[in-house]
């Protein structure tokens, strides 16, 4: 049954000492939450089901004191009977006139684009709706689309989440005023959070107002109406407040998982390198970064790539935190993308990482500090060492009167052949980065310590036996190599 048709515009709609206390209620929300701002343009989805009804004529009657311009938008899934369509359509159109709003319809073939990406048809009727609805906002510069859920959709999110093992995110459920959950788009106000899912039926009885009922939502089919029909009932035999406490729950996660990324964005400005398909971070100050935070980079350094949220497993998340403690390390994530560890850096970029740059030939302040691209390179001469160890793999002690003062650093060329330190005869300097299992890409970015056309040191790997200090060294050439900002 439609609205009848005697009802011509929101006056029409009955009034009682229940619906005003309900407006009064998200009135109240709505301020002490910030959820529009005064002018705004808002679009409000409408299904045509309590819900959404009730939050259509909550707002028209609010939206003088709001400030609002409001416009509706229906989203057709192609789901439904061909009778059904129509009917919802002209439910919808009737309750546009009768509070006197523009009606903007669309539709989308949710059964075909669920097929085509292999997702649920949860999935797919979400992201077709959300996509639909961020299109009409887009063409008529609004900056909102407000939706209907309430107080049991809160908890139905809170449990969907913590059954799929989600962390405090995904236990702060829906936030009253969110982004748009996929890429740019407008702003998603909440404004009915306030609310249970009986109050809203209740509001449109006593508006005189019959809404559509959609009989798929009784199907325990979809996970979310499982948790709907089953899950919570349960859950009632020993709360019987249940929702409200997982709305406690979802505001107490809320606030901080505000504070955590507060501290995400202070580390993404300080630390992230954007490029066009790639983002790298200092692997040193992303290591001593504690695991929340580090995790949360990851995560926002593959939605920064694909455009949109995209889920990034635990499990990834762990082989790429390991990786930091390798010297070198490359692996294969979802979404094809490519995460890369060397020396200097973590980076994540699109496909297969490009070569890096070679490193120009750079002559050496032997002694004194030399850059050299990304590299700082302290040398200077003193007296030799009773331990000739570096203190790491970028430190190295030669023979001072062998190594000489006219020393430079470039990349490797072709042929580039030294005798390493402890081994018999003459090695590649390809085939020294080959068995260090150096990747292809990053060979270029490996710096190489030269004498003229010998090759002093395979900075990290090797150094030349005609350079190392021998047993009657007087003085020690020492050398070491740091990356600028870290």
């Amino acid at each position: 049954m439609a609205v009848p048709a005697r009802l011509e515009s929101a006056s029409s709609l009955a009034v009682t000492p229940f619906t005003r206390r309900l407006e009064r209620r998200v009135l109240r929300f709505v301020q002490a939450q910030g959820l529009f701002q005064p002018g705004e343009r808002v679009i409000v989805g409408v299904s045509g089901g309590p819900d959404s009804t009730a939050l259509l004529v909550i707002l028209s009657r609010l939206r003088e004191q709001l400030s609002l311009n409001l416009f509706m938008v229906h989203f057709n899934h192609m789901l439904r009977s061909s009778r059904e369509t129509k009917e919802d359509l002209a439910f919808v159109e009737t309750m546009a006139s009768t509070v006197d709003l523009r009606l903007f319809t669309t539709a989308g073939n949710v059964g075909a684009a669920a097929r085509l990406n292999r997702e649920s048809l949860e999935s797919a009727a979400r992201r077709s709706r959300y996509e639909l609805f961020r299109k009409v906002a887009n063409q008529h510069r609004a900056s909102a689309v407000a939706l209907g859920h309430t107080r049991d959709d809160q908890a139905e999110t809170v449990l969907l989440h913590v059954l799929r093992g989600s962390g405090v995110e995904g236990l702060s459920g829906m936030r009253p005023r969110a982004p748009w959950p996929f890429g740019d788009g407008p702003d998603v106000p909440r404004p009915m959070l306030c609310l249970r899912r009986h109050e809203t039926e209740r509001y449109c009885r006593e508006l005189g107002v019959e809404p559509r009922r959609d009989p798929t939502n009784d199907l325990l089919i979809a996970t979310r109406n499982r948790i709907r029909h089953q899950l919570l009932p349960a859950f009632r035999e020993f709360n019987p407040r249940i929702e409200e406490a997982l709305a406690r729950l979802a505001d107490a996660a809320a606030l901080d998982a505000a504070f955590i990324e507060r501290a995400v964005e202070d580390a993404w400005q300080r630390l992230a390198k954007l490029e066009m398909h790639r983002v790298s971070l200092p692997r040193a100050e992303l290591a001593a970064l504690h695991p929340a935070i580090t995790s949360r980079l990851l995560r926002r350094i593959v939605a920064h790539l694909l455009g949109s949220p995209a889920d990034l497993e635990a499990i990834h998340i762990d082989q790429i935190r390991a990786s930091l403690a390798k010297r070198r390390c490359r692996l294969s994530l979802p979404h094809g993308l490519t995460a890369v560890v060397d020396v200097r850096l973590l980076s994540i970029a699109k496909g297969f990482p490009t070569p890096a740059p070679p490193i120009a030939e750079t002559a050496l302040a032997v002694p004194g500090c030399t850059q050299v691209g990304h590299w700082l390179v302290e040398a200077e001469i003193v007296p030799r060492p009773g331990d000739p160890a570096g203190a790491d793999a970028l430190e190295a002690y030669f023979d001072a009167e062998a190594s000489g003062r006219r020393l430079a650093v470039r990349s490797r060329r072709p042929g580039d052949r030294l005798r390493p330190l402890g081994l018999g005869g003459h090695k590649k300097v390809q085939d020294i980065l080959v068995d260090a299992k150096v990747p292809v890409e990053e060979r270029n970015s490996v710096p190489l310590v030269c004498e003229n056309i010998d090759v002093v040191w395979v900075v990290g790997h090797r150094i030349n036996g005609k350079y190392a200090l021998q047993p009657d060294s007087v003085t020690a050439l020492r050398l070491r190599f740091s990356l600028r900002g870290l």
